[in-house]
């Protein structure tokens, strides 16, 4: 009997627009945040730092930025499925985006999440002008006020230091720093 080949470059859950559904569905769950915030992701069960919490699938491409749509590239907004269009912003968040073979973003853990804790993410990686979150409602103690976008982040800020955000808004960063 012969060995089947596998590809461990790519993972098998991934390859698959169903499968990444329902892994989705199994990581974690839509609910009322109970605040002035509408509705949450809230995590299904726990995570370690570096585990994919959500997989992003596109659901449509905008032709202009909406108050829901997520920054692709400079001129390229897109609506992701649900759940990862309901995640809300925090300035303290919990996951980082990265970029995924659908053309989307997977959320990753960037610190120990535990099941029915809210996971949240900062707008402000992925959106170089932020118009979603005119005001911040995260409550974290470093909150900024208002998403504001990745030009107003300040070099030294732990997610730009840590490199998640949005690929194509690294020629910002090239240009601030005057590469």
């Amino acid at each position: 009997m012969t060995s089947p080949h596998i590809n461990k470059t790519l993972s098998i859950l991934t390859d698959d627009v169903d499968c990444a559904r329902r892994l989705n569905a199994r990581n974690v769950s839509v609910l009322d945040t109970g605040a002035d915030r509408g509705r949450g992701v809230f995590a299904a069960r726990d995570f370690l730092p570096g585990e994919v919490v959500i997989i992003g699938l596109l659901d449509r491409l905008e032709r202009i930025r909406t108050t829901n749509s997520i920054q692709l590239n400079w001129d390229v907004h897109a609506l992701f499925e649900k759940p990862a269009v309901i995640v809300n912003h925090s300035c303290d968040p919990n996951l980082a985006i990265v970029s995924n073979r659908f053309g989307a973003y997977d959320f990753i853990a960037i610190q120990e999440i535990y099941s029915d804790v809210e996971v949240t993410w900062d707008y402000a990686t992925s959106e170089f002008e932020c118009i979603g979150i005119s005001v911040c409602l995260c409550s974290a103690a470093n909150c900024r006020g208002a998403a504001g976008g990745f030009s107003k982040l300040p070099p030294d800020h732990p997610m730009v230091l840590s490199r998640f955000y949005a690929p194509y808004l690294e020629e910002t960063l090239n240009n601030f720093r005057g590469k």
